[in-house]
């Protein structure tokens, strides 16, 4: 979850500490429910581990649309002790290269706009992803 703490902060940073509680309950568990989900038998994601001497260094989950033919690349993330490295290039180079084996014409991955993410948008960039479509959510205390 260390990975994902600037995410965290940056997203309470932009929509403030009270909308940000009541949108994001407990960011920490819900993002260790979808990771986890994704890593069940019964859910066609598939789920790859980077490792570095006996420890995780990241990992990436993806899915695959075998009638569109497009992969999309889901929850991924690099520990922060190797952050700065190329491992998030080469898992995704990895993944985009089992996409391919699979017979996917395209694929696609959605991150934030914020300085948060700017990592994630340089290693997606950097193994050749083009054409980001902009994209604003709004939020609003009720």
């Amino acid at each position: 979850m260390a990975a994902w703490q600037p995410v965290f902060e940056s997203s309470r940073e932009i929509v403030g500490d009270a909308l940000f509680d009541l949108i994001y309950t407990d960011p920490d568990t819900r993002k260790r429910e979808q990771v986890a989900s994704a890593c069940r038998d019964d859910v066609p994601t598939q789920v790859w581990v980077a490792e570095f001497e006996d420890e995780i260094a990241g990992f990436v989950t993806f899915d695959m649309d075998h009638e569109r033919l497009v992969g999309e690349i889901g929850n991924n993330a690099v520990s922060p002790n190797f952050q700065g490295q190329g491992i998030g290039t080469q898992m995704y180079k990895f993944v985009l290269g089992k996409m391919k084996e699979a017979g996917m014409d395209s694929a696609i991955v959605e991150t934030g706009g914020d300085a948060a993410h700017v990592p994630a948008r340089q290693a997606y960039e950097k193994v050749g992803f083009t054409g980001a479509f902009p994209s604003i959510t709004y939020h609003f205390e009720l």
